[in-house]
């Protein structure tokens, strides 16, 4: 019996396994960059919150230069973020091409799963860190009061 040896998936698996090493390392490391103190970004936020209220209630128009100034910074967790989804990607689409070339099924979705447990980690570890910040700032504008 001749058995063909699964390239593609083995790379599906190779970059599925990589990209979940690195959401994996990504996390439990902490950031690669300086970040601010938590309560400084949580202050930060509460205050631009209130002010965008306040502004929006008032009738006068906020700038976003500033928000669009914050998003156009590159560090290194923004590119662990996106080396993660790229490869995570990548392994998906290699091993659903794997299986469409009747590579072992089994090898292809490893790739497959692999890539999408990665995926599914950074963005769970995205949601639930979202959730603890609007937890955060929802009890600081509590604290500041509108009176």
């Amino acid at each position: 019996m001749d058995r063909k040896t699964p390239r593609i998936a083995l790379i599906a698996i190779a970059l599925g396994a990589s990209a979940l090493l690195l959401a994996i390392v990504h996390f439990w490391s902490g950031t690669f960059s300086t970040q601010p103190k938590l309560e400084e970004t949580v202050a930060e936020k509460a205050v631009a919150i209130r002010d965008a209220t306040i502004a929006a209630l008032r009738g006068e128009e906020k700038s976003t230069q500033s928000a669009a100034e914050e998003t156009s910074r590159w560090d290194l967790d923004r590119v662990a973020r996106l080396a993660t989804g790229v490869l995570a990607g990548i392994a998906i689409v290699l091993g659903v091409v794997s299986a469409a070339l009747h590579e072992p099924l089994r090898a292809a979705a490893g790739g497959v799963v692999l890539g999408g447990a990665a995926l599914a980690f950074q963005f769970a570890v995205l949601a639930i860190g979202a959730i603890f910040i609007a937890i955060l700032i929802a009890a600081v504008l509590g604290e500041l009061g509108f009176d």
